[in-house]
């Protein structure tokens, strides 16, 4: 399907879009300088208690669908170690409904991030097959991957992060990865029949049935520094896996960069994918979830921000739109980009149907803009506070327009590193 161009009246006649400067945000940024050093010294501080635990055993290792620093690299050295210590590990897709929930989308959702057969010297098995090895009392499922469940047990891989729909103890991290992801699609669609008000307890349930019925070797906890590096690394034995999953999430929280300026007009996004975030753009730095019963802890963290652009799908994301539903505008790059299959699946299995709505989308990068300064209920469109960022990811450096700058020069961890200066928007009225 390809949209056409519209013949619309957006009252943009007489905007212009300010002069702009670059802005670096300062966050407070520890993070491992050797992740795979420090995986290694860890697996070896362990070492008495996992080698003799995993000899001779056929072990699968989740990998996510999210974006992690080092990610291969990592899985790498994992499954070297096992070989050395005489266990026999494959990686599977532990991803829910993610790239299109067919077992041949998530084994090439992987091998973009360089997780293949051919790098890790150990087999990728993908399947969306499940066993449903519980049920609890209130009648919930509990699911595992068929290949995992096969095997003599499974070793726990993930991001640590706050999640894009509920605030609790566990949020996105390794219990979320053995509900949803291990569940794959059949879990995951059971597992979000709850709704998210509950979210945290359900994790801390279904995990200690699935634990009781899977072996769980033992777990791989990490978090992402806001520099997009690895922050901390934990190699977590199973009888700790609760304490340390909520301990991480804690140091998560608090690593997570935001976008530090009280009052925004239009935020200009470049790019939101599922690798980015699970809602596209994060909610706990744009404070946009569609969740009324969560609204309140998610606009806390974020600042007062009237509309939304949004001008690109990243490629890794192959057409998954999930997020646009609570921005304002969209491009024209982007609506054409949107796989409505993919992007339905995703939401449909999250039970998110406003994150899959399609906003209203412009001729250009440059009508997008416009129309969203024009539409900000601003009395003088020219003293508009508009916002550029990379991505929810990338906000150490942003653009801010000049009417920001009295604002940034109130927040010591914010700076003017430009001189002002205009966008350049090529032939077709787009950014590039």
């Amino acid at each position: 399907m390809k949209f056409p161009k519209l013949d619309k009246k957006s009252l943009t006649d007489g905007i212009t879009i300010p002069h702009m400067v670059r802005v670096r945000q300062t966050f407070p940024d520890e993070y491992l300088t050797d992740p795979v050093g420090e995986l290694q010294k860890q697996l070896s501080a362990h070492e008495g208690e996992l080698a003799p635990a995993v000899k001779g055993q056929r072990i699968g290792i989740t990998a996510g669908s999210r974006g992690v620093p080092y990610y291969k690299e990592l899985l790498r050295l994992l499954c070297r170690q096992l070989q050395e210590w005489g266990a026999s590990p494959f990686i599977f897709p532990a991803m829910g409904s993610h790239a299109g929930a067919t077992a041949e989308g998530q084994k090439q959702h992987l091998a973009q991030f360089g997780i293949c057969e051919e790098y890790l010297g150990v087999p990728v098995i993908s399947t969306m097959e499940t066993v449903q090895v519980d049920q609890l009392p209130d009648g919930m499922p509990v699911y595992c991957d068929k290949s995992a469940y096969e095997a003599d047990g499974i070793i726990l891989f993930n991001k640590i992060k706050p999640h894009t729909h509920f605030k609790a103890p566990h949020e996105s991290g390794l219990l979320k990865m053995i509900c949803i992801g291990v569940g794959k699609h059949r879990g995951a669609s059971a597992f979000h029949s709850l709704g998210y008000d509950h979210f945290g307890e359900n994790l801390e349930r279904v995990s200690e049935a699935f634990l009781k019925k899977v072996r769980v070797f033992f777990s791989v906890g990490l978090t992402q520094s806001p520099s997009d590096h690895i922050g901390h690394l934990e190699v977590i034995p199973t009888p700790r896996l609760f304490e340390e999953d909520a301990r991480l999430q804690q140091l998560a929280r608090a690593e997570m960069p935001h976008l530090l300026l009280p009052r925004i007009d239009v935020l200009v996004i470049d790019e939101v994918g599922k690798e980015i975030s699970g809602a596209g753009m994060d909610p706990n730095v744009t404070g946009r979830t569609e969740r009324e019963s969560q609204f309140a802890g998610f606009h806390k963290l974020a600042p007062d921000i009237e509309k939304i652009v949004l001008l690109d799908i990243t490629e890794k994301a192959h057409g998954n739109a999930t997020g646009a539903g609570v921005a304002d505008i969209i491009s024209y790059r982007f609506v054409n980009k949107i796989d409505f299959a993919m992007t339905y699946t995703n939401i449909i299995t999250a039970k998110s149907f406003h994150m899959g709505a399609m906003p209203l989308y412009a001729n250009s990068d440059k009508d997008a803009i416009e129309m969203a300064i024009a539409h900000s209920f601003l009395p003088d469109p020219s003293q508009a506070k508009v916002v550029r960022i990379k991505n929810t990811i990338s906000l150490n450096e942003l653009e801010c327009s000049v009417a920001c700058i009295p604002d940034i020069q109130k927040i010591p961890a914010m700076e003017v590193i430009s001189d002002p200066y205009d966008w350049k928007f090529n032939e077709e009225d787009n950014l590039w």
